[in-house]
């Protein structure tokens, strides 16, 4: 075999450590690559010599450049929430990704917020003046202007809306059977006009108790102490009316009552004894309107008291939420869908002496809460035309989310 020369030697030599270098270069990148893929080195570490590498950039366990690692890689694929499990405003990080939650609980809710609620589009909502006592038909149509505000939030997890204004348009009763059909007529035209058949949404007008159950240990006082112009019957207590001179008839008669006033708690039909089961105020009743009216007693009439008026005055300090009470009366005039009775003080007016007069609740912003008379037992009758106030009940599985509430973000629904 033929000897190398010095000079093949060395290159021989020099490729030998080429190659030595090359095979050091590739593992070294092969191990900083497979780092860097584990979030376990700092690409502004990548040419930066030992000194630069420190344990937290480094997977925990793997060693490099005599640096061992303490970066603790956290799986998070086999979590399961989603953007409905995460309130509202949070991130969290779910399957490697970044997730902003949509949840609001109902616990967050406050009155007053805003919710972007739309009814289903509606046809008028139309009234025969046989059923309303008024002198004509009535067409009513839906107000798209209103926004929807939370009123309520219950403790079965329900969610009550109330539109943030009076409707437009107003709803015309009167007489005996205005006074028959009223909650059910009031009640049926916000149904009709207000509710979402996608979301289940069923809306309702506004009744008494929905302030009522918000009023302070004041306020009910006020109410169960009521005795208006030195009446001798308060708030729950009855009276019996036998026959009387009425105004109207020119002659002595019995008290008229309409038809509907046998079927309620705290009536007497020829009886000194009132009922102590039975219709409540807010109560439709009916499952369709009735054309009845009135009918006269044989002997005579006994009524509960269950009318009161609350001045506007006095109004915001029977309210612990001043927020509830901004929102529910610091609007203009609307109508409940609670009947009441009003038994006329005793007087030596003939034309008044132990008369009842038979109604619906009504609001004013000047006035204050009062009852609004339809029909009474002389017998007269009087006409009361005012606006309706939907209320929307958000059942359980409806979801709340997104927005913060606010008239500019206000909460989204989806069931």
């Amino acid at each position: 075999m033929k000897k190398l020369n010095r000079k093949q030697k060395l290159i021989i030599l020099i490729a030998i450590i080429t190659m030595i270098v090359i095979i050091a270069m590739v593992v070294g990148a092969n191990i900083i690559r497979t780092n860097i893929a584990n979030s376990s080195y700092e690409s502004s570490n990548r040419g930066s010599n030992n000194g630069n590498l420190l344990p937290e950039y480094i997977k925990e366990g793997v060693t490099l450049g005599g640096v061992t690692g303490t970066l603790e890689d956290l799986d998070t694929s086999d979590a399961t929430a989603t953007e409905w499990d995460i309130a509202y405003g949070k991130t969290a990080y779910v399957k490697g990704q970044k997730i902003e939650g949509l949840f609001v609980p109902r616990s967050s809710l406050k009155v007053g917020d805003y919710v972007e609620y739309t009814p289903d589009t509606a046809s008028d909502y139309s009234i025969a003046s046989n059923v309303s006592g008024y002198t004509s038909n009535q067409t009513i149509s839906q107000d798209t202007s209103l926004k929807w505000r939370i009123m309520s939030v219950n403790d079965d997890g329900t969610v009550d809306l109330v539109s943030d204004k009076p409707t437009s348009e107003s709803i015309s009763l009167s007489g005996a059977v205005g006074y028959n059909n009223a909650v059910y007529l009031l009640d049926e035209a916000s149904s009709k006009l207000y509710s979402n058949s996608e979301l289940g949404a069923e809306a309702r007008n506004i009744k008494v108790e929905d302030y009522e159950k918000k009023l302070n240990s004041a306020g009910k006082n006020a109410i169960s102490n009521y005795n208006e112009n030195g009446a001798t019957i308060k708030y729950g207590e009855t009276r019996y009316t036998g026959k009387f001179y009425s105004g109207s008839l020119n002659r002595e008669t019995y008290p008229y009552y309409p038809i509907l006033y046998a079927q309620e708690i705290g009536s007497g039909i020829n009886s000194t004894t009132v009922r102590q089961d039975g219709v409540e105020k807010s109560d439709k009743y009916y499952t369709s309107p009735t054309t009845q009216g009135a009918q006269v007693t044989t002997s005579g009439l006994t009524a509960t008291q269950t009318g009161y008026v609350i001045n506007a005055t006095e109004l915001k300090s029977y309210f612990d939420n001043e927020e509830f009470y901004n929102l529910i009366f610091n609007v203009d005039t609307f109508i409940f869908s609670s009947r009441y009775r009003y038994c006329h003080p005793i007087s030596d007016n003939i034309y008044y002496y132990g008369q009842v007069s038979f109604g619906v609740y009504a609001y004013s912003i000047n006035s204050g809460i009062w009852s609004g008379w339809l029909y009474n037992t002389d017998p007269i009758s009087a006409v009361q035309t005012k606006p309706i106030r939907p209320v929307i009940t958000l059942n359980t599985n409806i979801q709340i989310y997104g927005g913060d509430g606010s008239a500019e973000h206000p909460y989204q629904l989806t069931k």
